[in-house]
């Protein structure tokens, strides 16, 4: 079979005139038998991006043909825009609601490049080129979870997804059976043209909208998150011996009679990282990180294995968990529970008093937990408070972690690394699914001690294998781009009066202290998260801008995350004397690239979900308690009003401009503020306010506000 770069060279080269595929074949010399394979690398090679298929079924240079290959990525508002699949080909580009043709969310299209001067003015800032979708290459939507409704003559579902912005309509003879409110799975049969929306028949009942587990439900199939172990996964896990074989124990370093503890949150069940401190006889401190060695159970390309690829992620939402692997492996022989036998791969790191890496060493390992600490019980313990049943041992080496931790946050900082402050919030539900209580979480000296540890013990990890040029999937964090970053300086002038020049990482991160703790420190650190590019996995780059490291990868999670898994698999590899072999090598550089692609997919499906099923449990908390008053801080401002954040939730929504009775506002740019052109009162970013709620939108899953009173500022 011929080399995909040889097909890419020879249809991108100045002689070449479109070809078909056999046209192709037979330039290339392909024989019958490979005749499919071809086509389907053709079709591999066009997903990428590199090729293009037009008239005639010929294959063509994108550029050439003014095409370009991408994800389509639509506003609920109507309008879109193409993601390029192939890194470097410029900006996204626009397509309005006239020219999506069938396009829908998360489509693989092909789309058509006109001029410049056909974009609408308040896009040109923000994206390079607007087009017309030519082809879909892919829906990825064959299915849509939606709430299904009626009207005298039609039978429609409104997708949960705001970004599918059309409905399905649906027939009498395939509604089966659904009533109004019904939450319902339809399967689109007739996809959108240009004036026409989606037809689809329903598929599954899940309940009437509102149920809180009709919610779940709805979400799992709105992100398509896996809800079931195939039975031959659950079998062969069960299949697993529970038993450590005695040749396996003597081939490892045995910890089992050193203190190492574990400290997870209160309801955990997957123990996946372990700690340990002591100073050797240098009076230098010896850090360990023990991590459930999952490799030893789940070897590669086993049926375990391939489903721990496609899910790619554990998935944690409220009252659910959806584990990448099986509980039998993910709640028991993998997790190191107290006072149990556990294999594990063990990272020392030999630091000076001042928190400098003298030396570190990567071990297989056996461990037994001495103590399973909560963080709670942690942080008790740093803090000198009472906590029952900890040993002494213990409640001293606690102490001795936490000032380690306190060295290499400093350390961390002096490099130049960028701390974010994002509380984020934990829903304690009932047995129905409905909210019995909402905790705020901080990140609290605990939190701080374990981040820290796993951050110290996974860039060791990531600069051996780096040293040692071994395959690595690395978490790449890229550098921002000069136009967002200058855009978030114009932002905190706008707020603070402050002047930052955002290339100089030490004037953020002083930004970032002396607005700790104000109202509006929480959008100042949300819009620098913005403003930054996204974290993901990939199998070329290895740098962290935030971390301000050069090489760091993910090491210290295998039981829920597979690119951990993978760079577990390597090590082991790499220590037996396999990854020496040629066909070892070359199945990790076919690979990895797409493995690390699909493993930042899964990972931002995860995080979308987990966002989604909180907001709607959120709304579902205070759908009863319309009316009730809050105090909230504003955190956005548009010409249509402005978004409060209820401080105890962390709950969003708008108080609309109509709302505003008492004068005629516009919106100040330059203030980020809506200003009343009579009385001058302002409602600036960062401003305390009391709202009432006033209307919650499920389908829309949005709140409103209107305004109770508020401290004003005078611009006079």
């Amino acid at each position: 079979m011929v080399e995909p770069v040889l097909i890419i060279q020879f249809i991108h080269s100045r002689k070449y005139t479109p070809m078909t595929a056999a046209e192709l074949a037979d330039h290339f010399g392909i024989t019958d038998q490979e005749y499919r394979d071809f086509c389907k690398l053709l079709q591999d090679l066009e997903f990428q991006g590199e090729i293009v298929k037009i008239k005639r079924k010929q294959y063509a240079n994108p550029k050439k043909v003014n095409l370009l290959v991408g994800t389509m990525d639509c506003n609920p508002r109507g309008f879109g825009f193409v993601v390029p699949v192939k890194k470097g080909e410029g900006k996204d580009v626009f397509v309005s609601e006239e020219n999506m043709g069938s396009a829908m969310h998360g489509d693989i299209v092909v789309v058509r490049l006109p001029e410049l001067a056909q974009i609408p003015k308040r896009y040109k800032k923000r994206r390079g080129d607007s087009g017309q979708i030519v082809n879909v290459l892919k829906h990825v939507n064959p299915v849509i979870v939606g709430t299904f409704e009626k009207t005298k003559r039609l039978g429609y579902v409104v997708p949960d997804d705001a970004h599918l912005f059309r409905d399905v309509y649906v027939t009498e003879d395939d509604t089966k059976g659904a009533k109004p409110g019904d939450k319902v799975v339809v399967k689109i049969i007739e996809w959108p043209s240009r004036h026409l929306n989606p037809e689809g028949e329903i598929t599954e009942i899940l309940g009437k909208e509102g149920d809180p587990k009709v919610d779940l439900h709805s979400i799992l199939y709105q992100f398509k998150l896996p809800q079931t172990f195939h039975k031959k996964v659950l079998n062969e896990a069960d299949k697993i011996p529970h038993e450590i074989p005695g040749e396996e124990i003597k081939s490892r370093f045995d910890l089992r009679k050193k203190l190492i503890i574990t400290i997870d949150p209160e309801d955990a069940k997957d123990f996946d990282d372990a700690v340990s401190l002591e100073k050797d006889a240098q009076g230098n401190w010896q850090l360990g990180v023990h991590i459930a060695d999952v490799t030893y159970y789940v070897k590669q390309d086993t049926t375990i294995d391939k489903e721990a690829l496609f899910r790619g992620t554990s998935v944690y939402l409220p009252g659910k968990v959806i584990p990448m692997l099986p509980e039998a492996l993910s709640n028991n022989l993998c997790s190191l529970r107290e006072r149990e036998d556990r294999l594990t791969k063990s990272v020392f790191v030999t630091l000076d008093s001042e928190g400098n890496i003298l030396k570190s060493v990567i071990k297989h390992s056996i461990i037994n937990v001495t103590k399973r600490l909560t963080y709670k019980q942690a942080t008790a313990i740093i803090n000198n408070e009472p906590v029952e049943n900890i040993p002494e041992e213990v409640k001293d080496v606690l102490g001795k972690m936490a000032q380690v931790a306190q060295i290499l946050f400093k350390n961390r900082m002096d490099r130049g690394a960028i701390e974010l402050d994002l509380p984020e919030v934990s829903l304690k539900l009932d047995a129905e699914g409905n909210i019995e209580n909402v905790e705020k979480e901080e990140r609290d000296v605990s939190h701080q001690l374990i981040e820290e540890y796993m951050l110290l013990a996974n860039e060791m990890v990531a600069t051996f294998m780096h040293e040692n040029n071994l395959p690595l999937v690395s978490r790449a964090h890229p550098e921002p781009d000069e136009e967002d970053m200058f855009e978030f300086a114009d932002f905190v002038r706008g707020l603070e009066n402050v002047r930052v020049d955002p290339f100089k990482i030490h004037q953020l991160q002083k930004l970032l202290q002396e607005i700790r703790g104000k109202p509006e420190a929480y959008t100042v650190n949300l819009v620098l998260l913005k403003s930054m590019k996204q974290a993901i996995y990939s199998a070329t780059e290895s740098g962290h801008f935030a971390l301000a490291l050069e090489h760091y990868a993910h090491f210290t999670s295998p039981i829920r995350r597979y690119p951990d898994l993978i760079v577990h698999r390597v090590l082991d590899q790499h220590f037996s004397g396999e990854l020496l072999l040629p066909v070892v090598q070359k199945t990790w550089e076919t690979c990895l690239p797409e493995w690390a692609a699909h493993c930042s997919v899964t990972e931002r499906r995860a995080e979308e979900a987990e966002r989604e099923i909180t907001k709607l449990k959120l709304l579902r908390f205070f759908e009863n308690r319309v009316g009730a008053t809050f105090e909230g801080v504003i955190t956005g401002v548009q010409e249509y009003g402005f978004f409060v954040q209820i401080n105890e939730y962390l709950l969003e929504g708008l108080v609309h401009i109509r709302t505003l009775e008492d004068d005629i506002y516009e919106i100040s740019k330059k203030n980020m503020a809506l200003v009343g052109s009579r009385r001058k009162k302002i409602f600036r970013i960062g401003d305390v306010v009391k709202v009432k709620i006033y209307k919650i939108d499920f389908l829309k899953r949005e709140i409103d506000f209107i305004l109770c009173g508020n401290k004003e500022r005078d611009t006079r």
